[in-house]
């Protein structure tokens, strides 16, 4: 082995050089992304008969580490189906009908409306059910919101009353009291006649 030399392809050296600069190319442009290489390139303008290439996926950084104790966002609650609200309403009426119990034992009817329909509290200065708010802190409030649409409805002479509210499922059973002109809308009512 005296003699023997070991012999490198000046091309073969060139080919390996080019293909490891190609490489570290890549990488550096993967590493720092498109927005960081396109002011450098600004000055060259594209050759006739050359060919163009697209540069890959680039790299973006994440976020930077907040300071100070960090509050996790809440995820949306999933709203509950027909059956659920259903539920919900059944038993909101049944705690109304504990709630004017109490208020008729303390004052010696219910709050009389004359019969009148009208949402349970929506309109303070109108409506009679608020009154039970000198039994609650709070009434309950129908599962799909706005009071003045999706409410709970209420009747009374002052010693009867009548609870309505909508049904959306066949889970509980439909209301049989005729049903006041202005909840037709609804397919079908949850109602509660008392006492």
């Amino acid at each position: 082995m005296d003699g023997d030399s070991v012999r490198l392809d000046p091309k073969a050296v060139a080919a390996i050089g080019a293909l490891a600069l190609i490489i570290l190319v890549i990488i550096f442009i993967e590493l720092c992304g498109r927005d960081d290489i396109e002011p450098l390139a600004q000055g060259q303008t594209q050759q006739p008969g050359l060919a163009t290439s697209t540069l890959g996926p680039t790299f973006t950084p994440g976020p930077s580490p907040t300071v100070g104790p960090v509050v996790p966002t809440q995820s949306p609650t999933p709203m509950p189906g027909g059956r659920d609200r259903d539920a919900a309403r059944v038993s909101d009426l049944q705690s109304l009908q504990a709630t004017l119990d109490i208020y008729a034992d303390d004052n010696g009817e219910f709050p009389n409306n004359e019969n009148t329909v009208q949402t349970l509290c929506v309109f303070e200065e109108f409506d009679v059910g608020c009154e039970l708010l000198d039994v609650l802190d709070e009434l309950p409030k129908d599962p799909l919101g706005d009071a003045s649409t999706n409410g709970y409805w209420y009747a009374s002479d002052g010693r009867t009353y009548e609870l309505y509210a909508q049904r959306e499922s066949s889970a509980f059973p439909v209301c049989i009291l005729p049903r006041p002109d202005f909840l037709q809308d609804f397919g079908s009512l949850l109602c509660v006649l008392g006492p």
